[in-house]
This record gives C-alpha cells, structure tokens and sequence, in this order.
C-alpha cells in the first residue's frame, strides 16, 4: 500500500512538471508569429508623456519634437544654434503663459524622465519664439547706400542739374575805350576765358554778342541795334572754342542788350533746371528797347532765368538803370572800374556756381553716417529684444522646475538646471555675437562710403581753390 502511494505521488509530481512547461512553449510560439496583432509583448515606455491637452487632440506634436531622419528612421538633433533657437514656441510661450495651466501640464509628467528629458518637455511647454530676431538678423542689408549722383570729372554738376550759363558781351563801339592801357573789350575778354576755364563740365554754355555790328554812327544804328550773334554754343569743358570764337569779337556799334536778353530764350534748351545770364556790359540800352521787362519776362518763363548785370566802368546814371534790368531779372548788379576787379566778380559766381561740390560732398557724409547709425541701432534694438526674451524664458523654465523639484524632490536630475541655463546663454551669445558681425559689416561700409565722398570732394574743391588762385 505505502509503494502504491508513493507511486501515485511521484507521477502527480511529473504530470504537473509537465504540465508547467507547455504553457512556455507556447508563448514563444505566439511571439515569434508573423502576426504582431498577436503579440503580448508589454508596451514599452516612452519619454513623451501625453498631457491631458495632448488627449484632447487628434493630432500629436510633432511640431515641437525633432525631426526624424527619413534614411535611419531616428531623432536627427539641430545641428547649429540658430537651428535650435528656431525650434518652434511650446504650448505657453508668449502671450499664452498661464501659470496655472503650465502646472497643471507639469502635473502630468512622470518622476523618472531623465534630464534631457525633462529639458525637452519644459521647452515644449514654455520655449520662446526667436524666429523673428534670427530673421531680422539674416535678411538684414548691411550696405550703405547713398543715392546721390556724383559729379563725373574735375569739375561737373550733378547730372539731375541741368545748367545753363548765358555769358552776354557787350560789343558796342565804347568798348574800344581804355582802362589802365587795356580796352575794356579786351580786359572783359580775359575775365570771361577765365570765367569759362572754371566752369562746370557739364554745364550747357552760350556765348552770345551784341552790338558787333556797324558803326556808332547813325545811319547804321538799325544795323546795330539788331546785331546780336551766339558765337559758341557747348559745354563747360570746351574751353578752347570758347577762347577762339572770343578773339573775332571786335567793339563796333550801338548797346541792344534788350535784344540780347530776348534771343537768350532760343538759346536755352526745353529740359534746362538752372538758368544764369551774365551780362557785361560799360552802358545802358541805346537801342530803345525795354531790358527791365525782357528780364522780367525770362525770369517768369518756364525755364527760371536769373538775370545778372555787370557793369564795366559805368556812370551813375548808368549804374541805376543797369540795376533795375537786374532786379527784375532776379538777379544782381556789380559794378567793377577796372580788369582785376571784373575777374574777381565772376570769379565769385563761379565759386556760387560750384558751392554743389561742397553740397554733395556733405550730403554724402551726411547720409553715409546716417544710414549707418540707423543701422546700427536696429541691431542693438534687436539684440536687446531678444535677450529680455531669453531672460523671459529662462524665468519661466526656472519656475516650472522648481515647481518639479517641490512636487517630485531629488527624483529631478540636477543637470536639468545646467541645461536651462545653457540655454540661456545659446540665446544672450547667438544675439550678441551675430549683432557684433553685423555692426562691425554696417561700419565697414558706411565709412567706405563715407570715405569716397570725401576723398572725392576734397580732391575737385582742392582743385578748385587752386584754379581760383591761379
């Protein structure tokens, strides 16, 4: 009997041996089938723990997770630190900060995320945007440009000025009359060439005679008092045409500087910006004609005309007549008593005349610094307003771990605090050193800039100073 039941135990002991080993088998052969529907592998755990505004989406947030690598199908990391900072905002960054609401996201984080972990879902939930700065900054011109239009050669006029000078010479038979041993026809020749040796290269220039004609007697005055010739018509650099047409002028007849005035009208081209008429002459109209209002008239026309009146060694009477066809013509009357003293008046206009060198040269300064200055500045502001934005940030990240660490103590990787940290740091240097670059390109070129304007300028007005010295 007692073998009997030892028999009987021994085999129940072998059947549930047995029996336990089946089930084994069975689960290997369930996890190695084809079908992974029927797998009963546990699920494994992830770092993104969803919050309960994730569960209320259809749509995970992938646009605030990196980016997979389509070629190894894993997490590619940003490669630069604009990358980084270009990361998309999380959920309360900005304007939609609700501290209530960041902790009741925090809430729902576990207590065994590792730092990176943990850094990667605050920046989720409270990483600032910078796209705006990092944009400001990479499309930002840092050229100078300064359009004004510079004077081409030695001595020129903008090219938007369109000038024209209308020299009037006074050939009438009083003119044969000398001044220290000099005619005045030929001391008035003299300053005239050298007027015109000076003259903007560009400017339009019309020489024009009157009087030339007949004599100082009566019975040619029709003749005389009708004469009136444009012997050089060009520009401001043909100084060699201008002398040679001077040096056929000889005084002969009648002063119809009347006639003279009104055929200046045919001699000044449509598109002209700038009218000047110089008129030399040693008397008054003694062809019965009305200079007062000529001047009148091309002071008023279309193309403004400033009408001047130099008086060679004129009487009083003469003087005052001479001064009324000025200033109806808006211009001035000068009178000079000898050769030297004519040069010196149309030096003096000349020098008026070229005041658009130190014009432009100034302008160009002025902009160059300008513009640099200007430049520099949004830098700076942008610089500032990204580095609050950090210090912003890192507030707010410092806040919600500390919130962490009340709730979860120790269980809260001390690295997480290098890291926000760290992340300040990405966004004060990135601002400062690309603000630095930036500035450093902007001076650069704005004192190039400054520097051809003032090269320039300082070359033509050196240049100009000597031929007026000379």
């Amino acid at each position: 009997m007692i073998r009997r039941s030892i028999f009987i135990f021994v085999t129940l002991i072998i059947f549930l041996a047995g029996c336990s080993h089946e089930p084994d088998k069975n689960t290997l052969k369930i996890q190695d089938s084809p079908d992974s529907s029927l797998s009963v592998e546990p699920e494994k755990n992830t770092s993104k723990t969803q919050t309960p505004a994730d569960s209320d989406q259809s749509e995970p947030r992938s646009e605030n997770q990196i980016p997979l690598d389509s070629n190894q199908n894993k997490p590619t990391a940003p490669s630069t630190d604009e990358e980084i900072l270009m990361k998309p905002p999380g959920r309360f960054a900005g304007s939609n900060y609700d501290e209530q609401k960041v902790k009741a996201a925090l809430d729902q984080l576990p207590n065994d995320l590792t730092a990176d972990q943990y850094t990667e879902e605050l920046l989720l939930l409270l990483g600032e945007d910078y796209s705006s700065y990092i944009t400001t900054f990479k499309e930002y011109d840092t050229e100078i440009k300064v359009d004004i239009e510079r004077p081409n050669g030695n001595i020129t006029l903008p090219a938007s000025r369109k000038l024209h000078i209308s020299i009037l010479l006074d050939a009438s038979g009083s003119m044969k009359a000398q001044i220290n041993g000099k005619s005045k026809m030929d001391s008035a020749k003299d300053a005239i060439q050298i007027f015109a040796d000076k003259l903007p290269e560009n400017a339009e220039v019309s020489l024009r005679v009157y009087g030339h004609k007949g004599t100082g007697s009566q019975k040619d005055k029709q003749v005389s008092c009708n004469s009136t010739e444009e012997i050089f018509h060009g520009q401001g650099n043909q100084t060699n045409q201008i002398k040679t047409a001077l040096q056929s002028v000889k005084p002969a007849g009648w002063t119809p500087i009347a006639n003279a005035l009104k055929s200046v009208k045919q001699d000044i081209n449509p598109e002209t910006t700038d009218s000047v008429v110089y008129v030399v002459s040693d008397g008054i109209e003694t062809c019965g004609g009305n200079p007062v209002q000529i001047a009148k008239e091309l002071n008023q026309s279309k193309v403004k005309t400033i009408v001047n009146i130099i008086g060679f060694n004129v009487d009083n009477e003469g003087q005052k007549l001479l001064r009324q066809v000025a200033t109806s013509g808006g211009g001035e009357f000068t009178s000079v008593d000898n050769d030297e003293s004519l040069k010196n008046v149309l030096n003096k206009a000349y020098i008026k005349l070229l005041g658009e060198w130190q014009s432009w040269q100034a302008r160009g300064e002025g902009q160059a610094n300008t513009q640099k200055e200007q430049k520099q500045g949004a830098f700076n502001t942008t610089e500032t307003k990204m580095q609050i934005l950090a210090n912003k940030e890192y507030d707010n990240l410092l806040k919600a771990l500390r919130y962490l660490q009340t709730k979860y103590g120790t269980a809260i990787p001390q690295d997480v605090y290098l890291q926000i940290t760290e992340r300040k740091s990405l966004a004060w240097n990135y601002a400062r050193i690309t603000k630095r670059r930036l500035y450093d390109e902007v001076a650069k070129n704005g004192k190039q800039v400054y520097d051809d304007f003032k090269n320039e300028g300082d070359k033509n007005i050196e240049d100009l100073k000597n031929k007026q010295n000379n």
